[in-house]
């Protein structure tokens, strides 16, 4: 493998895939120290093993039970489902908490496999409409387009949160943002 190669030779990988490809693949998410520092993080290569670990991290803290009952819904792309899945699993431990995971692949693209950055306000309507959402749906700030509540189609976020009857919270934060939107103060 080239990787391995420029290891030896670099003593650094060089070249990193997307977490996104692990995962098509059906391989495990390479461990942390892959990584080394993140250097292409804002290209999406690591967001997914770096949300876990922060998920780890937080997860300490989270409470036993919550004062209200809650029920949320959190959209993702399609192809973090699995990796998701024992995050939402752990949430939904925490009494009067019922935290559902959407995770969609893009009509708007005609992509089977989505990433969440990439998800479109006409593919969470085309998906959600007449689903029950819960008191309230959690959309990663990573859907939208940079400093404006609109996403990559040109459709507004008030224009989905009209369509799907749900009130939108837009979190960013990674996991910490997630825990805190699930588990308020």
């Amino acid at each position: 493998m080239l990787q391995q190669q420029f290891e030896q030779q670099w003593q650094t990988p060089f070249a990193w895939l997307a977490d996104e490809w692990f995962l098509i693949a059906g391989w495990p998410l390479p461990p942390a120290a892959h990584y080394q520092d993140y250097p292409q993080l804002s290209n999406g290569v690591g967001t997914i093993r770096l949300f876990l670990e922060e998920f780890d991290l937080h997860a300490q803290q989270l409470p036993q039970r919550l004062p209200q009952p809650r029920h949320l819904s959190w959209v993702v792309g399609n192809t973090v489902e699995q990796a998701f899945a024992p995050l939402v699993a752990r949430l939904n431990q925490i009494e009067n908490l019922r935290l559902d995971l959407y995770a969609l692949a893009s009509d708007y693209w005609g992509q089977q496999m989505s990433v969440t950055g990439l998800l479109t306000g006409h593919d969470l309507i085309y998906h959600l409409k007449g689903k029950s959402l819960g008191d309230r749906l959690l959309l990663p700030s990573l859907m939208l387009k940079h400093d404006e509540p609109v996403f990559l189609d040109d459709v507004p976020l008030a224009t989905v949160e009209e369509a799907l009857e749900v009130p939108i919270q837009v979190v960013s934060g990674g996991a910490a943002g997630i825990i805190a939107a699930c588990t308020p103060p």
